[in-house]
């Protein structure tokens, strides 16, 4: 290869390598049915649709009646949803409840048999960690700064002091669940990165230290007992917990 070969390669390879430097991705999707965080958070009234995407994830498990779009893939709609799964297993492992039915591995609730591979346990480890990464995701984007890049001021900003404040304690809500149900589990929070990683195991004391602190922080941001709106937590909320 002569010497004109070589320079052109290395003259080539640097053009590439340049070329990705310049952020020409870093662009907002034409694709009308794509939207990005900061499309959606120009609309005042997001903060609260997302609150109540949070809130509504204890009820339903997709976006399309009672199946359809679920929120988590690879299983059972029906067996995805969070109050059913929590029931299953707190109801079903004692003698309080039987099921008439015999869907997949539902009986080894009664029987004791449980294993890792159960899909119903399985399932509602799935629904705990996407209500957790929702919750994590809205926190993330009410932070202070967030807010004084998007000029939120007066009383839409009080609202959503109040919405990040109740988030926080949905979040501790479904931590206590994965400590009570699983005991050791992943943790991640709004300060972790976003994509895929393996998050760090936290033992069982840690966990509870974790929902102790949350809780006692959140209490004072909380609306005062009994003066929210319906079905939305408050300090009782937090004193509950």
């Amino acid at each position: 290869m002569n010497k004109f070969s070589k320079f052109f390669l290395i003259f080539a390879g640097m053009s590439f390598v340049m070329a990705s430097c310049t952020k020409d991705l870093d662009t907002v999707p034409i694709d009308k049915d794509v939207v990005t965080s900061a499309q959606v958070y120009e609309n005042p009234k997001a903060y609260k649709q997302i609150l109540a995407k949070i809130y509504a994830g204890l009820a339903v498990s997709g976006q399309q009646g009672p199946s359809g779009m679920p929120d988590i893939s690879g299983i059972d709609e029906g067996f995805g949803q969070y109050l059913r799964g929590y029931w299953y297993h707190q109801e079903l492992t004692t003698d309080e409840a039987i099921i008439g039915w015999n869907d997949q591995t539902i009986k080894d609730f009664h029987w004791q048999t449980w294993g890792a591979g159960d899909v119903f346990i399985s399932a509602f480890y799935y629904r705990i960690f996407y209500q957790i990464t929702l919750c994590n995701e809205f926190i993330r984007e009410t932070t202070d700064a967030k807010l004084d890049e998007r000029n939120v001021t007066g009383s839409l900003r009080t609202d959503i002091e109040h919405y990040r404040a109740e988030a926080r304690f949905m979040r501790a809500l479904s931590y206590y669940h994965a400590l009570d149900m699983f005991g050791t589990v992943p943790f991640v929070t709004e300060n972790d990165p976003i994509g895929s990683f393996f998050p760090p195991q936290i033992s069982r004391q840690d966990l509870f230290k974790y929902i102790e602190t949350e809780l006692l922080e959140i209490e004072p941001l909380m609306i005062d007992a009994r003066q929210n709106e319906y079905g939305r937590a408050d300090k009782a909320a937090v004193w509950m917990l």
